[in-house]
């Protein structure tokens, strides 16, 4: 399984936008065939997962997100 690790640091859009400032982490894995087979999105205190389920011919057949 393949994965990216983005650190994410929302400081323009979240003054933009007035909301106090966000930094947190985005990972993304992907199976052997290069498909996203899972998100997760931390903020140092919590930690919500999607993870998504393909079909043999490679559709996209469930999301399922867990979180605290």
């Amino acid at each position: 399984m393949l994965s990216r690790t983005v650190l994410a640091a929302c400081l323009c859009t979240a003054a933009l936008a007035g909301h106090p400032a966000h930094a947190g982490s985005v990972s993304y894995s992907y199976d052997a065939l290069g498909r996203l087979a899972s998100t997760v999105y931390s903020d140092g205190s919590a930690t919500t997962t999607i993870t998504y389920s393909y079909d043999a011919a490679g559709n996209r057949t469930s999301v399922a997100t867990t979180s605290p």
